[in-house]
């Protein structure tokens, strides 16, 4: 008979994906607050990414004006989803609480999130749902089940 040790996981850095912060839905926020309660809990840095769905290579050094915009509202969204954290979290927890946003360009979101997740070290990812695609995956949105297909980590998804 073979002896199963079970081996205890931490999480010292959780990954959590945002879709288009504009129309970002409820399991995008559900998704936020899993990681940041995970995050508390085990004392990890929480990046929060958001993938402007672009080709880098076909801009070069000087990125379009719609892209220059998307990149500006991401970051005004972030600062009002940090202020909301901070607002949700208790006082102690919250300056402890390590949290770091990234913006990144990509053609294919999925293969950018486990990429990124990859060489930043990423313990654990988390992203919400989509579901716009029925015919891909009606549950998981196609992003979302790309991305566990793909990771090399756990993934958490909130629905």
């Amino acid at each position: 008979m073979h002896k199963v040790i079970a081996e205890s996981k931490t999480f010292s850095k959780i990954l959590v994906a945002v879709d288009e912060l504009k129309t970002s839905t409820a399991s995008t926020y559900r998704a936020i607050d899993y990681a940041v309660n995970i995050a508390q809990d085990y004392n990890a840095k929480l990046i929060i990414l958001h993938v402007i769905r672009t080709d880098p290579r076909v801009h070069g050094i000087n990125p379009p004006s719609h892209v220059i915009e998307m990149k500006k509202e991401a970051e005004a969204n972030f600062a009002k989803m940090i202020e909301k954290i901070h607002e949700n979290t208790d006082y102690k927890i919250r300056e402890n609480l390590q949290i770091k946003t990234d913006i990144i360009a990509s053609v294919r979101i999925a293969d950018a999130i486990v990429s990124y997740a990859k060489d930043k070290g990423i313990d654990l990812i988390v992203t919400g749902t989509r579901g716009r695609n029925k015919i891909k995956n009606a549950l998981l949105g196609s992003i979302a089940s790309d991305v566990i297909t793909s990771a090399h980590c756990p993934v958490l998804i909130a629905k």
